[in-house]
């Protein structure tokens, strides 16, 4: 059952009771009267312009924001991941399940956030913005508010294809602070499952086959640092192929795996680690093929960073997307690196800093074929080196959110046509794409607004309550199986971007 149609809740008002003291003067009285009289007109104010406290009531955010959950350390692999409360859970990294008796299980409280009215009440530049995390009356019922992210602005059309979304007819790229809270785990060398006939404990990185059995060069793949000792001057590959095609799905715990109905395949992933030379001169190449493309990423001993792009089948020469210099890699320093493709833009970041990026001249998404598209095959990932010495550490893949389409949900805005939106209206979405009841399918009328001035799907500019600044008080945890007593789960305050 769905329950991201669940109302937020709204935090609420303290009462403040005050004493009747016998004998006391009326002046002193009136004071104090008056006193409390304008504290609460000023709480009042501040609540209705200023800032307003909810409680998330259900997953259609996660991970980014938390409704009522419990939190699981997997027993195979030790990752830690939160679930709703239900009769089992999946681990999202090693994919093991557990049937879980719900009384058993701890429950944590909905995070409880604060909300920013005043910058929508200024409007203007101040207004909400694409990729904002908003607060808003529900479009059909204005006692319940809800919480999504704005993805289409007023007067734009709205458009979802493999996954992403699309503004105008363009792919509307997510901001970096959106997208770092829309990667969500595919696998983590650091946690490599134990063996166990429930995650067949097989090694998700599979070393190709080389020529005559000569020795492949890669180690440790079935523990947390991969190493690479070259034995020769020739190139060898190892590549991500898990016996489980959930891994490239869009598994979220949170849900208990991956979508119930035929899960699609994601296309945007990243690829991180940290990488150390040990010796030798070589090359240690990164690949990503997708659909039809093989994206190159080379780091070279000198400190030389390459992007090369080529098709898939191998017909045509590789095209140099751009070149960056580095220092020289010293011999044992690790060094960041991330390689992803995100939203047709393929980029390489080191230590953090983007250092190549494709531009859309070089790679831009042909959308009149996407809207009769379907991936087949999943990303291919590869890793090869060539004379060099060197070792992986925390070597680990993610995926970005992928926007679902539902069968005999979905009535708007996916690959049949745009949506077009009116001149105050907004687009929302849910972070937890597979479990959210949100604009791709809301069908609702607003008894409550003016007949012809709003269209089901959308946000009236009227509806919208706030922004989300902040998480100030995470899910409580339960100190006993009965969960009496509750502290905050203070590690995980945070601001919402």
């Amino acid at each position: 059952m769905n329950d991201c149609q669940s109302p937020l809740s709204p935090v609420p008002d303290t009462a403040t009771e005050l004493p009747v003291r016998a004998g006391g003067r009326a002046l002193h009285a009136l004071e104090t009267i008056q006193t409390v009289l304008t504290a609460l007109m000023l709480a009042f104010v501040f609540r209705a312009y200023l800032v307003e406290a909810f409680i998330i009531p259900t997953g259609s955010m996660a991970e980014s924001l938390l409704g009522a959950h419990a939190t699981m350390i997997c027993p195979a692999c030790g990752w830690e991941y939160d679930f709703a409360p239900t009769h089992d859970c999946f681990c999202p990294n090693c994919h093991l399940r557990l049937p879980l008796a719900a009384e058993n299980v701890p429950l944590k409280d909905g995070d409880r956030i604060l909300v920013h009215k005043w910058p929508y009440v200024l409007g203007g530049p101040f207004g909400p913005q694409r990729w904002d995390v908003i607060v808003f009356r529900n479009p059909s019922d204005p006692r319940e508010n809800y919480v999504k992210r704005a993805v289409g602005l007023p007067g734009e059309s709205v458009q979802i294809l493999d996954g992403d979304v699309y503004i105008n007819g363009r792919i509307a790229r997510k901001t970096p602070a959106a997208q770092r809270a829309l990667w969500f785990v595919v696998y983590d060398q650091a946690h490599i499952p134990v063996p166990t006939a429930a995650t067949a404990g097989w090694p998700r990185w599979i070393v190709e086959p080389t020529p005559n059995s000569e020795a492949s060069g890669w180690e440790g793949l079935s523990a947390r640092v991969l190493r690479f000792n070259a034995p020769d001057d020739r190139e060898r590959a190892m590549r991500f192929e898990p016996d489980d095609d959930r891994y490239f799905q869009d598994v979220c715990g949170y849900n208990r795996g991956p979508s119930p109905w035929p899960a699609p395949r994601v296309g945007d992933m990243r690829l991180l680690a940290e990488v150390a030379f040990q010796d030798g001169e070589g090359t240690c190449r990164w690949e990503l093929t997708r659909d039809d493309q093989r994206f190159m990423l080379t780091l070279c001993r000198d400190g030389t960073l390459t992007l090369d792009m080529a098709p898939a089948d191998g017909a045509q020469a590789a095209t140099r997307i751009g070149q960056a210099r580095h220092e020289r890699f010293r011999a044992g320093r690790p060094y960041a690196v991330e390689f992803a493709h995100v939203d047709y833009r393929v980029y390489v970041k080191l230590n953090g800093q983007t250092v190549l990026a494709t531009s859309d001249e070089q790679y831009n998404p042909d959308v009149a074929a996407l809207r009769a598209f379907e991936r087949r095959t999943p990303v291919g990932l590869r890793l090869a080196a060539h004379s060099v010495d060197l070792e992986l550490r925390r070597l680990r893949i993610d995926r970005d959110v992928h926007y679902t389409y539902r069968p005999g949900r979905t009535v708007r805005a996916d690959a049949s046509g745009p949506f077009v939106l009116g001149h105050d209206e907004y687009f929302v979405l849910g972070d937890n794409s597979p479990d959210s009841h949100d604009s791709r399918e809301w069908q609702q009328q607003a008894y409550h607004l003016p007949a012809g001035h709003w269209q089901a799907g959308t946000v009236p500019a009227s509806q919208i309550v706030g922004r989300v600044a902040f998480v100030y008080l995470p899910g409580l945890q339960p100190l006993d199986a009965a969960g009496n007593w509750r502290l905050p789960d203070l590690g995980r305050v945070r601001f919402v971007r």
